[in-house]
């Protein structure tokens, strides 16, 4: 839990500084509401990176306050080798901190130290002074790709950060390292604008420990008076104020051939189609789709799409789709290519000079691999959430499997262990029922060995943990552990009824195990048990991989201990079992994947590659797997609850699902970054974009400086020189105003606003407000998040909730036909540096 342990804020200084430390994160600082040191930590690791021993990123500590606002870390390994204290003690500006770090191993082990990553648009227009001589300028990021040493400003026992929000110094007794971790691939940077400070490479024995002392004072510039400004500007009429979007999205996946002729049919009046037994669900999905993407009123009569299956027409689950100045034809290879072909026909479908068309092409197409899944949790959201995305994402671009991580549900065997991450068991069958609805085989998986928290939470079963005080890993040699595991999977196989069950048994001994032996005895008798399991219901079994790979077996997670201990877990598998096999590795040249591939399929099991959101690992892994004939899942890692807010905090991992699809069906060969298109820009058009009007609208623009006519998505606005607001990370916002009134004086139904702001922030924090205020005296406010609403200058990802051009997005919010007196634009966050550049009401 994170232990908020002191505000320091001097008496002579109006901005407070607030220090707090928590389990993982670690060590984190505010400056003026700002976090300036987003966190710390620390591992132990064999010299040269070959092996890591403990990091603080993946093991808890524990936290102790003192009455006079100083706290102790302190962090212990499992198996005792490990032994860390550190101390932190408020000054009067600032911190500071003891650390000793133990090793209890006859080998000598590394230490990297790492006392803060710090936010690089706070500092980024200063400069950096080590032991008082100028650094390498802060402005422009290293470029991807550069080593860590590359990255490196230099060492000193003295840091002064000078920034245009404060003077900060960081002093230690012995030197420090300054990196950029701006552009670099490692997981706690990724995405991320960080410096890194720390002591990197710091040796450890039995004998002789590792101390450092270092302390932290910041100057912070005294917060001024930035009083509300008011800006009048014209309004002035635009005939085209909304209308279709300007770019139309890329047929997905990418069809193998499709001829463009010329010329399109009018389809005014809709579509219709006559559906062949066991797809009666797709004209559903069909209506749904359309409507959620076209404000359509139809008008005259339908148009008519023949519809027929010829198993010669193309390659197994394939389609051939005409249209053309005789009509519209479809013709599936099977029932299942006829699904697909509906889903590209609902693509195809546009707004054209006021009407709804079709263009005429000629499309054959076929799926390059056959398995083609996503790996999602469950949760009390998920049947809505995930409706929606199967609807919007997973269903067009023609996915036919999902894993459903469902745990976490209420199981009559496992009385008190609910939380308010648990989904209820009929909602589960519902979500499994959808699924098929759409087209799509559910995969159950309930981890079953290891990683075994949902089983032990709220401190129940843990006398069946394998460590009660880690309960992490199912003790299978207790008869009452195997009693309640089965249990659970005759509630799963009631629910869902499935054909393949994924049992995990990935990082068995992750925690609260040190013994290779007794992680393969476990493994001796659980598999056993497991595989009984799935015989009795009728089911295929699946697991994942990392635990029968030996190192240098697969590209990476290869978590045996051995080569032995590897292929004795191996043995024990039945032929025909899936094999979930995740690698992780951002490259994308297939041979590096084709390994363990290979080795599943010598073996005779059913390999699938289990990629994750890196655009070289999908491009790769996918297409060793079409290769070598295996399946494909994208796994998602964000969060144990499956809704909107976990994914739009992991938007990545999710807008990988288009790209993944993409390479699965069509098996295309070109780098990720020469798709021609951005799937996050297609998820967000697909799933948060509003419903187009099928024609143009008018409306009034509110003109100032250099006034210039700009479309963002389906909008037109009026764009001028941007009017900036308060922030801390340039001289310029700094003097800003924090609001910013505009005068309206007009009836309107939406507001469109046009935003960016300077610094890229955490995901889903609020950037700022804007406060609509009308003349029958109500107010209506709508915090603008980051990621959904606005992004930074540097920032090019897609805003979710809105569309976005160059760096500006269209925020648009519905004012219901209400006089507006005024909208004020406030910048609730100093950190962002809000910047307004348009104003349109329709």
């Amino acid at each position: 839990m994170p232990l908020t342990a002191l505000l320091l804020a001097a008496l002579a200084r109006p901005v407070p500084i607030q220090v707090d430390y928590a389990a993982f994160r670690g060590l984190q600082m505010k400056v003026g509401g700002v976090t300036v040191i987003e966190g710390s930590g620390f591992q132990y690791y064999e010299k040269g990176w070959k092996k890591g021993y403990f990091s603080s990123a993946w093991k808890p500590v524990n936290v102790y306050p003192h009455g006079n606002g100083a706290f102790t870390v302190i962090a212990n390994s499992d198996d005792g080798q490990v032994g860390c204290r550190q101390t932190i003690t408020p000054t009067e500006s600032g911190f500071k901190v003891t650390a000793d770090f133990n090793w209890h191993n006859a080998s000598p082990a590394k230490i990297e130290y790492t006392i803060g990553r710090l936010w690089a648009p706070y500092f980024d227009q200063g400069e950096l002074m080590l032991d008082g001589v100028p650094a390498n300028r802060l402005d422009t990021a290293i470029s991807a790709g550069a080593t860590f040493e590359q990255r490196l400003y230099g060492s000193a026992k003295s840091a002064v950060f000078r920034a245009p929000a404060a003077k900060v110094t960081v002093k230690s007794n012995v030197p420090l390292s300054v990196m950029d971790a701006r552009n670099y691939s490692i997981d706690w940077a990724d995405g991320k604008e960080l410096f890194w400070l720390g002591f990197t490479d710091q040796d450890v024995t039995s004998q002789q420990g590792a101390h450092f002392e270092y302390e932290v004072s910041v100057e912070p510039e005294p917060w001024a008076d930035h009083s509300a400004e008011t800006v009048t500007l014209p309004l002035e009429p635009l005939d085209r104020a909304q209308g279709p979007e300007a770019v139309d999205l890329p047929i997905l996946p990418n069809p193998k051939q499709m001829t463009k002729l010329s010329g399109s049919t009018r389809i005014d009046g809709g579509l219709e189609f006559q559906l062949p037994k066991g797809l009666e669900s797709e004209a559903d999905w069909f209506d749904r789709f359309l409507s959620g993407r076209w404000a359509w009123e139809r008008s005259g009569p339908p148009t008519r799409v023949e519809i027929r299956i010829q198993p010669g027409v193309a390659k197994e689950n394939g389609y051939r789709l005409q249209i053309d100045s005789t009509g519209a034809v479809l013709t599936g290879q099977s029932l299942e290519g006829l699904r697909y072909g509906i889903r590209t026909l609902a693509q195809l479908v546009r707004a054209q000079s006021g009407h709804m068309e079709l263009p005429w092409v000629d499309i054959v197409d076929y799926p390059s691999a056959q398995w083609r899944g996503v790996h999602l949790f469950v949760g009390p959201q998920a049947v809505s959430f995930q409706g929606k995305l199967a609807d919007r994402i997973l269903a067009p671009f023609k996915l036919n499997k999902v894993v459903l991580q469902c745990e976490r549900t209420v199981w009559d065997a496992l009385p008190g262990i609910e939380t308010n991450i648990t989904m209820k068991k009929s909602d589960l069958g519902k979500l499994a029922e959808n699924y098929r609805a759409l087209g799509f085989e559910p995969i159950p998986l309930v981890q079953s060995l290891g990683h075994m928290e949902w089983f032990f939470a709220n401190q129940k079963n843990t006398s069946l943990a394998v460590n009660p005080k880690i309960p992490y890993t199912l003790d299978v040699r207790k008869a009452e552990a195997r009693d309640r595991i089965s249990q659970v999977w005759d509630e799963v196989t009631d629910v869902v009824n499935p054909q393949v069950g994924h049992f995990g048994l990935d990082e068995i001994d992750m925690r609260g195990i040190d013994d290779p032996d007794l992680t393969n005895r476990l493994w001796e008798k659980g598999l056993p048990l497991l595989q009984g399991i799935a015989r009795k219901h009728g089911f295929t079994p699946m697991v994942w991989s990392d635990m029968l790979l030996a190192e240098g077996e697969a590209v990476d997670a290869c978590h045996a201990p051995s080569l032995a201990a590897a292929k004795a877990r191996r043995s024990a598998l039945e032929r025909g079992t899936y094999v979930a096999d995740w690698h992780y590795r951002d490259n994308p040249q297939p041979a590096v994947f084709d390994k363990s591939l290979e080795l599943w399929n010598s073996l005779g099991m059913k390999p699938v590659a289990a990629t994750w959101f890196r655009p070289g690992n999908i491009r790769g892994f996918v297409l060793s797997a079409i290769k070598n004939r295996a399946g494909i899942l994208q796994t998602t890692w964000a969060g144990y609850s499956s809704d909107e807010a976990n994914m739009v905090r992991e938007f990545d991992q999710f807008s990988a699902m288009v790209m993944m699809a993409d390479y699965a069906w069509s098996g295309r060969q070109e780098m990720p970054d020469k798709l021609g298109y951005d799937p996050d820009v297609v998820f967000q058009r697909l799933y948060f974009g509003e419903r187009q009007t099928v024609r143009t609208r008018p409306g009034l623009a509110l003109a100032g400086e250099r006034p210039g006519l700009t479309q963002i998505g389906p909008y037109w606005l009026r764009t001028f020189a941007p009017r900036q607001l308060y922030g801390v990370t340039s001289p310029a916002a700094a003097g800003a105003p924090h609001e910013i009134q505009l005068p309206v004086g007009r009836e309107a139904e939406e507001a469109v606003v046009a935003l960016d702001c300077l610094a890229t922030l955490d995901a889903m924090a609020p950037a700022g407000q804007l406060v609509f205020e009308f003349t029958d005296g109500t107010k209506t406010t709508e915090v603008l998040w980051y990621g959904a609403d606005v992004r930074s200058v540097t920032d090019k990802r897609a805003t979710l909730s809105c569309p976005r051009t160059g760096s500006v997005s269209a925020v648009a919010v519905q004012l219901h036909g209400k006089t507006l007196k005024s909208l004020t634009v406030v910048a609730t966050n100093p950190a962002g540096g809000l910047r307004l550049h348009g104003v349109t009401l329709l």
